[in-house]
């Protein structure tokens, strides 16, 4: 389980375009999806089951955000992660 959670956090943080450009403690959800607009979609890693697995955590993080676009969106990604 601590494996499959380490694999699912690397995925999260560095398979995500815009995940990867969120070093902004204080970023709020509404810059976090300017960012993601303005990089575009996540890069594909090759690998199927880890390219799923980062566009389901990054629609949810976009779902979460769109809905709470004041909420802090290192805290929002983490909730996120800890949920999967």
């Amino acid at each position: 389980m601590k494996n499959l959670f380490i694999i699912a956090l690397a995925t999260f943080v560095f398979a995500g375009a815009a995940q990867a450009q969120l070093s902004d403690p204080n970023m709020n959800c509404e810059g976090y999806l300017k960012l993601v607009a303005s990089i575009g979609p996540t890069p594909k890693t090759g690998d199927a089951a880890i390219d799923k697995m980062a566009a389901d955590a990054d629609a949810k993080l976009n779902a979460y955000c769109k809905a709470n676009p004041k909420a802090n969106a290192m805290e929002a990604a983490q909730k996120i992660l800890m949920g999967m």
